[in-house]
């Protein structure tokens, strides 16, 4: 009886390891997949970038920028934020 009941927990143990690589594969899949697609989309993406400013121009773009009074920063100086709770540190 304890024999059987062994068998039965092991044979039930190696089936359920079973089930459980099988759907590690088929997710280990799907990641692949998705990043596949994500890539796709980044292609697509920097293709309308560059029609974009294709249609926009370069030059004009720049002209445009120009007569609004913009200014092209090399050297940006972004604002912090202060990442301390002040309710939390009290």
């Amino acid at each position: 009886m304890v024999i059987a009941l062994l068998v039965v927990a092991l044979l039930g143990g190696t089936f359920g390891l079973v089930v459980a690589y099988n759907k590690t594969v088929d997710l280990s899949h799907d990641i692949v997949s998705i990043k596949a697609q994500l890539q796709s989309i980044g292609a697509q993406n920097t293709a309308l970038n560059n029609q974009v400013l294709a249609t926009l121009g370069g030059a004009d773009f720049t002209a445009l920028v120009a007569a609004d009074g913009l200014v092209a920063d090399k050297n940006p100086q972004y604002f912090t934020v202060n990442q301390q709770w002040p309710i939390a540190s009290q």
